[in-house]
């Protein structure tokens, strides 16, 4: 935390990030540390304001990072983030592979002192 706000990070900026970034701007106790996109050649003009990267490792200091991918992303972007200790929160769908990902994050997290939480949600999306 800095400045006794939790620092976010919305990575990916589809739909879901869309919302989710709205969410955390109406948040007293929020800070939006940055958004990780694939890509930051083309910046959308709502996103000027914000420091835009392809890496949480660029954002410095995050205490948790909201994952927006698509699903088939998120045990990837879930297991960097949580080697950094950085918590996760995503919205994974696939519901029959759900246990295998908790398996997946769960050393990772424990052994970082992250939490993850996952499924967490928006599902139709």
């Amino acid at each position: 935390m800095k400045n006794g706000k939790i620092r976010a990070a919305v990575v990916g900026y589809g739909n879901i990030g869309k919302y989710v970034l709205d969410t955390l701007e109406s948040a007293s106790d929020f800070e939006v540390a940055g958004v990780v996109r694939r890509k930051v050649s083309d910046i959308p003009n709502e996103l000027k304001r914000y420091k835009v990267v392809t890496s949480v490792s660029e954002l410095g200091q995050v205490d948790v990072a909201i994952l927006c991918t698509p699903t088939r992303s998120v045990e990837t972007y879930a297991k960097d983030c949580l080697q950094r200790g950085i918590h996760t929160v995503d919205s994974f769908d696939i519901h029959s592979k759900i246990l295998d990902l908790k398996t997946s994050l769960d050393e990772i997290a424990k052994q970082h002192q992250s939490v993850s939480i996952i499924s967490a949600g928006w599902d139709p999306g």
